[in-house]
Order: structure tokens, then sequence, then C-alpha cells
């Protein structure tokens, strides 16, 4: 039983350092920084399950349980890893969100870890103390999870919630799984007065968690897919007149939000579709019979708007967005 847990240990490291690879490698294509945040939160995930190995090999060298300072010392670095990996999610959120107030993305990462080294501090060390410092995990995402949903209640634009809408199966399975990590927490600090049972071929202790396992399985498996679409399109150019339908789809669903974040104008946003699809001024002007000076006052408004210094960018922020 202990080897298969081994090699599950492994499995879950190699699984966290590959979508933290994947989603780096579609940072440098696209510069969207929703990838860059999940590549950091595996990464923080990574060295988050690779503490388990640490209390193993200190608990074999040295014969005897873990004395009470390496478990203080160890939650701390607890608080950095498991913290780093939620708040990369929390930044992400605000980030797709259009979430820029300063004070939002930093107070909850800020109370999460103050609260963290409070339960340390305050409650005795013991089952109850490890209960509640590891429900502050918990509560962090909880908030993530309110908040997302609150944007999604609140947000008026009929654009920007079917953008939201499409993530409610990860979105519920979050709320599922976080939940299943707390019950997980509970029986194990709070009811079961014994380290460790089994079930078939599952060893489950105070050390793992299968559910928050799960979670960051479903959350890296959406992450990967996205980035491997992500990095089967084109970037660095427009894409071609008469082009793959999987891209004109990319920007056919995008292309509401981002106007309506930049305030563009119908008759901007048919310009900036036409722009999207690769064609020039002159062929814009004949798709929409209009005169080349007309696009060319249209094209310059979308630039100016967008904060674009030329169709170049416009392009790359695009598809950032998408």
């Amino acid at each position: 039983m202990e080897l298969a847990l081994f090699y599950y240990t492994l499995l879950m490291l190699l699984l966290s350092i590959l979508v933290a690879a994947v989603c780096l490698s579609a940072y440098l294509v696209s510069h969207k920084k929703t990838t860059l945040f999940l590549s950091i939160a595996f990464a923080f995930y990574f060295f988050d399950v690779a503490l388990v190995f640490q209390d193993e090999f200190i608990m074999r060298s040295t014969q005897q349980a873990l004395p009470s300072l390496y478990m203080f010392v160890r939650s701390l670095a607890s608080v950095v890893t498991g913290g780093g990996f939620i708040t990369a999610f929390w930044v992400l959120v605000c980030d797709y969100l259009g979430e820029s107030r300063r004070a939002l993305l930093v107070v909850p990462p800020v109370v999460f870890a103050v609260a963290s080294v409070a339960m340390l501090v305050v409650i005795p060390d013991g089952e109850n103390q490890r209960f509640w410092f590891w429900t502050m995990h918990q509560f962090y995402m909880y908030w993530i999870l309110l908040y997302a949903g609150y944007r999604f209640v609140k947000q008026k634009d009929e654009a920007e919630r079917a953008r939201l809408w499409r993530h409610r199966v990860i979105y519920l399975a979050a709320w599922v799984l976080s939940l299943g990590i707390l019950v997980e927490d509970a029986a194990f600090f709070l009811f079961l007065d014994i380290p460790s049972f089994t079930i078939g071929p599952l060893i489950f202790t105070t050390e793992r968690n299968y559910a928050e396992n799960l979670l960051l399985l479903v959350i890296g498996i959406a992450a990967v897919r996205d980035c491997f679409r992500m990095l089967s399109l084109r970037f660095e150019r427009p894409p071609a007149q008469g082009g793959s339908k999987r891209q004109e789809q990319q920007i056919v669903e995008n292309l509401n939000v981002f106007a309506t974040r930049h305030k563009l104008s119908q008759r901007e946003r048919e310009v900036l579709y036409l722009i999207l699809i690769g064609k020039d001024n002159q062929n814009i002007a004949s798709e929409m019979s209009l005169a080349l000076s007309t696009v060319k006052v249209h094209v310059h408004n979308i630039l100016k708007k967008t904060g674009s210094a030329s169709r170049q960018e416009l392009i790359q922020d695009f598809w950032k967005m998408s």
C-alpha cells in the first residue's frame, strides 16, 4: 500500500509540473496573463505536494515523531506554497473578470496569511489546530468562488455573462470538491481517532487529501486543453482569410466582450472583425461599401480606444483576452 501511495504522490508531482510547463509555453506564445498565473499556481502546488516527501524523509531519518518546532516551520512553508497556488488562482480570476483594484487583489492573500499564522499561535498544538489551519486554505478558496459567482450575478452585459457561463461546469466542480476537502479534513482531524485507513488501493491520511488532488486535476485538465487550443492558433500574425473555423469561432465568441470592454461602436466592431480575419483597409472598404478614408478613421478610433500602437498589437491584445 505504501508503494502505491508513493507512486500516486509522484504522479501528482508529475502532473503539476507538466501543467505548469504547458501553461508557461502558452504564455510565451500568447502573452496571455491567465496562462502565466496558471503556470505559477501549479508550480506552487508542485512544491506543496513535495513537502510530503520532506516529512517522510525526516521521520525515517530520525526514527521519531516530527517535533513541534519542525511542524511549526513546516506549517509556515505550507502557508507559502499553499497560499501561493491559491493566490495565483485569485489573481487569475481578477484578471479574467477585469478587476484591477489593488486593494482587492492584495487584501485576501494578506488575510489568509495572517489568519493561518494566527491558527498556529492561538490554538494549542493538536488535531484541532491542524484542522483550523488547513481550513484557512478552504476559506480562501470559498472567497474566490463566492466573488466569481457574485460578479456573474451582478454582470449586466450579455456578452460578458455568456463568456463567464461557459465555465459553469468547472465552477460547480470547484465548489463540490472544495467542500469535499473540508469534509475530508474534518473527518480526520475532528472525528476519527486513527492516523490512517485504507479503502481498496487508497490510503487516507491527514497529510493527503484526495478531494484536493482531484480538484487540481480537474483544473489542470481544463488548463492544458485550453493551452493546446491556444498554441494551435497562429498568434504572431492574424488568421489568413478563409482560415480555420476554429479561429473564426474564437473571434466570434470573444469579439463582443473585447468590444464592450473598450467601448467600441457597432460599426467599429464590424471593422474589428474584418481586421481580425486578416483584411486590409482597402478590402474592408469594399466589404462594407465604405470610403477608404472612412475605414481609416474607424481603424484609428479602434486603435485609440484599445490603446494599441498598431494593427498587429491590436490583434495580439485580442488573442491575449480570448
